[in-house]
């Protein structure tokens, strides 16, 4: 079949071309999973601990297992692995099963989804409405392709170039004016807003937390430009929710402001798996009876929602666990930087590592494997072409200590490299 050529064509291209991925294969030894969530950042062992990782990868080669330090993870807060957390997914299943079977609006709600809804309500700034999506990539498509649907011929999307593939694919299938500001460029934002005066509605996206670079939008001056030119602000909230802000809230707890639409993720710091939606409570009714990417997926079990409404209360409970990982993430960015490493303009727990090439960021990755550290290469797609990076997502559930040998393993092998 020719297609089939065409095929071994483009992988060999891009296995030339440092491109080609596999999925690993990953197994958990269980270490962890009695630990506190909150790390006890105060305490610092004086020399780098032994082999007893918390997490065993399969090399694939002759079945050799060895552990690692895992710095690629999303699970900011480490809280994927807590007792409580299981257990409360755990009492779901038994109570519900293991599936909502059908969309929400043939299911329904039950307990656990009605209650993670409210909780998301008060952490995310009182919110009046909330409602939940089967992942964040199908938020952000329901969203903007909803919204977009009323007046098609009246839209226009404003969004920032670095904006991930999930919301560039949503505004792409909303069919719609659009066009991107340079990255946290307000000046060049508004623009754009100025020559579309015109249109019945604008909407200007963006995100919480970038997350290939680790930085933050100046979302107060993003929102007056909003208020200024009568545009719907949406906020993707993945990477900013539970990580940001003195109690974790996300974006409105560390801005003090509030957004017209928030989005968030339940598979990063929440430890489950979803989407959820806010807004106020004609958007989210809209949302509710026009965004296909939620009426037409199967709702999220009810065993997700209990682990993640677990979560929220572990946060609420345990506020150290944010500054934990906020203090992690504060070290880690510090002696990078004065180890001469390019971490570009971060100033959260996602901390990239340019590297540039692609090849040699794989190189790197691993290296780095060798020595028990799990650090995936970020390559184009995810990037553009000869950005290539090493992407840390810091969190709150490593040691310490395990942490900065970590760090340090990282620079040599980064210098070595470039040698």
């Amino acid at each position: 079949m020719p297609i089939l050529d065409l095929i071994s064509k483009k992988l060999e291209e891009n296995k030339q071309a440092g491109l080609y991925r596999k999925i690993p294969r990953l197994s958990f030894n269980g270490n962890n999973t009695k630990s506190n969530p909150a790390v006890n950042f105060n305490h610092r062992p004086t020399r780098c601990p032994g082999p007893n990782f918390d997490y065993i990868i399969n090399s694939g080669r002759n079945g050799e297992k060895m552990g690692f330090v895992n710095l690629a993870t999303n699970d900011y807060l480490g809280l994927s692995l807590n007792e409580k957390i299981k257990n409360s997914a755990k009492k779901a299943i038994d109570t519900y099963g293991t599936s909502s079977s059908s969309s929400f609006l043939i299911y329904g709600h039950v307990l656990p989804h009605r209650k993670l809804e409210n909780l998301l309500c008060k952490f995310k700034g009182n919110y009046e409405r909330c409602m939940l999506y089967p992942s964040g990539y199908q938020a952000n498509l329901g969203i903007i392709r909803a919204l977009s649907s009323i007046s098609p011929l009246q839209t226009f999307i404003a969004f920032d170039e670095l904006s991930h593939a999930s919301i560039i694919d949503g505004i792409l299938g909303a069919k719609v004016r659009f066009k991107s500001f340079k990255h946290n460029d307000l000046c060049h934002l508004e623009h754009i807003l100025k020559s579309q005066k015109g249109k019945e509605i604008k909407l200007i996206i963006t995100e919480g937390v970038f997350s290939m670079d680790g930085d933050i939008p100046d979302l107060r001056g993003i929102l007056t430009i909003a208020k200024k030119y009568d545009a719907v602000s949406i906020i993707d909230d993945a990477h900013a929710t539970g990580t940001i802000g003195g109690k974790g809230g996300g974006s409105v707890d560390f801005h003090k402001v509030k957004p017209d639409i928030i989005m968030g993720t339940l598979g990063k710091a929440l430890a489950s798996n979803g989407a959820f939606v806010l807004s106020n409570r004609l958007i989210i009714e809209y949302l509710i009876n026009f965004s296909r990417a939620f009426m037409f997926s199967t709702g999220i079990p009810p065993s997700s929602a209990a682990a993640s409404l677990e979560a929220l209360n572990i946060i609420n409970e345990n506020p150290e666990i944010v500054t934990t990982l906020q203090s992690h993430a504060k070290f880690a960015r510090n002696f990078l930087e004065n180890s001469e490493l390019n971490i570009s303009n971060s100033v959260t727990h996602i901390i990239p590592v340019l590297i540039g090439d692609e090849k040699k960021a794989v190189e790197v990755e691993k290296k780095l494997l060798k020595k028990g550290i799990y650090l995936k290469a970020v390559r184009y797609p995810a990037v553009p072409k000869k950005n290539a990076r090493l992407r840390l997502g810091i969190n709150a559930g490593v040691n310490f200590i395990r942490l900065e040998c970590a760090l340090k393993d990282l620079v040599k092998v980064v210098k070595q490299i470039y040698k």
